[in-house]
């Protein structure tokens, strides 16, 4: 057939189609499936069929090498987009030898059930190419060939050790009770594990048992005594490395600094190391010496888990000099020092910041709160007045409060003389209160 245009000037080219056979728009159907007799007798027999023929399934999808080592890899997919009408009974794997142009099955008896396979047998130093097959009822199916090969050897992966972490820092049991120690080990090739108490190697005997089911491993110690007080090392190591107890010594502490010096006393400050030596339980160690003097003094019992500290009991008018270290399950880290530090009383000309200026409006009956920020050493004294009225601390609608840092003065003084203000926004009227003068801060009706 052909089609072509026409317009007022005449008749285009024509365009043709392919060729094209006149019939029915369905075909014929394939054949069934294959008949099978059953129920045979002497003068009858039942023949089944398929509606739809079965055929080979098609081929794994996304076959991957998911780890090897110098005898064995393992292999991954999964199963086909199409099963040829029948379910998957198995698959086949098969492996070619570099420069060898024969696959050999690896699964040499049955099928392999699941989509995952280790292939074992690998020369070392070899390499492979695999491949994998599905098969059905009617027989096996197209291959799937990995993508890449494989050359049989061993992945060195340095051993990591991760004590559980309900006996990380300290475990308590009772006399007579198990020990229990847990952990998880990684490494490639898995790693040779080994138990140890204050140095001396433990072995296997009635109360203590070692089990290695990588990844975890587990040392247990029967009927407990005092005698099992201590502590425990575990060590794994392969051919890549050696690992040993997983909490190594912290780092420094950082940016140590006076933030304070008094008449006898000095506050120090400091920042948690960067590196905790895999142990967050930190605590830290103060001393502080003499400017003439070599001995170190310890200046508090135990450990201190703040990140600051107040060194008391100091000589006035004496050089001293401090020091802080950081301490885990590890052990200790190297002393941060101070420079040398004069400890007197630092005199500074007292200095009041009022909160607020200018003039302060508040209703008759409302509370006021006045606030003023007040530095100076030593300590201030303070003293609110009202019209140079020196008793005005002493009235029972008053109530001042002074800390460290602030002084405030809180009024629930009623008025005594109102006066009415007319808002031109409002429209009403409001009552208003005279109130104290602080500083720049004037309080008027």
């Amino acid at each position: 057939m052909r089609v072509r245009a026409e317009n007022k000037i005449g008749i285009g080219e024509p365009l043709e189609s392919q060729p094209t056979v006149a019939k029915h728009m369905f075909d014929v159907p394939g054949p069934p499936g294959k008949p099978v007799a059953s129920d045979i007798t002497e003068n009858a027999v039942t023949v089944g069929w398929a509606i739809r023929p079965i055929m080979p399934p098609g081929p794994p999808v996304n076959p991957k090498l998911k780890d090897w080592s110098k005898e064995w890899a393992d292999l991954v997919w999964t199963k086909p987009t199409r099963d040829g009408g029948s379910p998957i009974l198995g698959y086949i794997v098969e492996c070619q030898k570099a420069g060898s142009a024969q696959w050999n099955r690896m699964n040499k008896d049955d099928l392999i059930k699941q989509c995952a396979f280790r292939a074992p047998g690998l020369i070392e130093g070899t390499e492979y190419r695999f491949r994998i097959k599905a098969a059905n009822v009617v027989g096996e199916g197209e291959p799937r060939e990995l993508p890449e090969s494989v050359i049989a050897k061993d992945i060195l992966q340095p051993p990591e050790i991760n004590i559980d972490v309900s006996c990380r820092d300290l475990l308590t049991v009772r006399v007579g009770q198990t020990i229990g120690i847990t952990a998880r080990v990684k490494g490639r090739p898995y790693p040779d594990i080994t138990w140890s108490k204050e140095g001396r190697l433990l072995a296997r005997d009635k109360r203590t048992e070692m089990r290695n089911d990588y990844p975890v491993i587990e040392l247990s110690l029967k009927e407990a005594t005092r005698a099992d007080h201590g502590k425990y090392t575990v060590l794994a190591k392969n051919s890549s490395v050696l690992a040993i107890d997983p909490v190594e010594k912290p780092g420094e502490p950082e940016n140590l600094h006076i933030a304070d010096v008094g008449k006898t006393f000095v506050l120090l400050k400091w920042r948690k190391p960067d590196y905790d030596g895999g142990s967050p339980n930190l605590s830290y160690h103060v001393e502080r010496k003499l400017k003439d003097s070599e001995e170190w003094e310890r200046v508090h019992k135990g450990s201190i888990k703040e990140t600051h500290f107040m060194v008391d009991k100091c000589i006035e008018n004496q050089i001293y000099q401090f020091r802080v270290q950081t301490k885990n399950e590890g052990g200790e880290s190297n002393w941060v020092k101070t420079s040398e530090t004069l400890v007197k009383q630092e005199l500074q000309k007292p200095v009041l910041d009022v909160k607020l200026s200018g003039t302060l409006v508040v209703k008759a009956g409302d509370s006021i709160r006045i606030e003023a920020g007040l530095r100076g050493k030593p300590d201030p004294e303070v003293t609110w007045v009202k019209d140079k009225d020196p008793e005005l601390s002493k009235s029972p609608r008053l109530s001042i409060e002074t800390t460290k840092f602030v002084s405030d003065l809180q009024s629930w003084i009623w008025v005594k003389t109102r006066l009415s203000v007319s808002l031109s926004h409002a429209k009403s009227v409001r009552y208003l209160e005279a109130m104290a003068i602080l500083g720049s801060l004037k309080v008027t009706l």
